[in-house]
């Protein structure tokens, strides 16, 4: 199969993914509307949308190449550490901003995607085309960027 209609194949089954997600979760809510506790209620909402965050990562990650292992503190910083305070303040009463949180479903909402979106984020940032023999021998990897830092540097003066 060649690269084109690979990429189309992914992009169609990421589509369906989300579209299959919505579909789903919109079930689950239905069936979380019987749970008489607003807490427990609350959880099942925030797993079902912590899972949407999750799949959306995974739909805008699909690719070829390697997998690309890091961890970013920004990412850590602005997305993951406010939505886990947000989640934190809809269950915890004495928290700040309480009322607030509890009394607005579209912030838990977005808190949930968020969470579920920046954690795998933190730690990955999806695939990169990498060549075999960078892959295979990294030295000459290196070379190639430095030789392409000299050319760089070379060209700059003229």
């Amino acid at each position: 199969m060649n690269k084109r209609k690979r990429e189309a194949l992914n992009m169609f089954f990421s589509a369906f993914l989300v579209i299959a997600y919505v579909v789903c979760s919109y079930f689950i809510t239905q069936l979380a509307d019987s749970v008489t506790s607003p807490n427990a209620y609350g959880a099942i909402i925030l797993a079902v949308v912590f899972f949407f965050g999750l799949l959306l990562f995974y739909a805008t990650r699909v690719g070829d190449g390697k997998q690309v292992i890091r961890f970013s503190p920004s990412v850590l910083v602005l997305i993951v550490l406010p939505a886990i305070y947000v989640v934190s303040a809809y269950f915890a009463v004495g928290l700040p901003l309480h009322e607030q949180i509890s009394n607005s479903s579209v912030v838990m909402y977005l808190a949930a995607v968020s969470l579920g979106y920046g954690i795998p984020y933190t730690f990955t940032s999806g695939f990169e085309m990498v060549a075999a023999e960078d892959v295979y021998f990294p030295e000459h990897f290196e070379e190639k960027a430095d030789e392409e830092k000299a050319e760089k540097d070379g060209g700059s003066d003229k």
